[in-house]
């Protein structure tokens, strides 16, 4: 159900902000370029932060889950982001600090479907052979491989 929102052109494993604020601007850029968002996008994930933040702290991965209000998506897309040092960020639900390498900015239209994707999220993100691969992937097309073969078992 979810392969299709992962583009080889939507993972980028190299970024170097050295800020939310730069990684928001990097891939709000990148995804406008490439279609799937519109002009208010980069604000609107912004904003969004701010208000409900995404960060996320597993045993052995602390990534989150940048999201924004459907008006801002063109095409639906899940964009992976592997930052070369950690960012600070603040968890979901009680906005306590982390720190955070990974990212996977989530371009959803249908707001129904937001909550089945994260729970298959949090899901994959459980599995420690699934972060030990996660982490090890060095090229957008294993990182493309991986997911797809995760989400296509948890959501089926």
């Amino acid at each position: 159900m979810y392969e299709s929102m992962f583009n080889k052109d939507l993972m980028n494993l190299q970024v170097r902000a050295k800020s939310a604020d730069q990684l928001f601007d990097f891939v709000g850029r990148d995804v406008q370029e490439k279609g799937f968002v519109n002009e208010g996008y980069i604000e609107g994930v912004k904003e969004r932060e701010v208000n409900y933040p995404t960060g996320l702290v597993f045993p052995n991965i602390e990534l989150a889950l940048p999201h924004v209000d459907p008006q801002y998506i063109c095409k639906p897309f899940i964009y992976v982001v592997r930052n070369t040092q950690p960012l600070n960020w603040k968890q979901m639900g009680d906005s306590k600090e982390m720190k955070a390498c990974y990212f996977l900015f989530l371009g959803i239209k249908e707001p129904k479907k937001q909550v089945g994707l994260l729970s298959s999220i949090i899901a994959a993100f459980k599995d420690e052979i699934f972060i030990t691969n996660f982490k090890k992937v060095v090229t957008p097309e294993e990182m493309i491989a991986l997911l797809v073969n995760k989400f296509v078992q948890v959501t089926v």
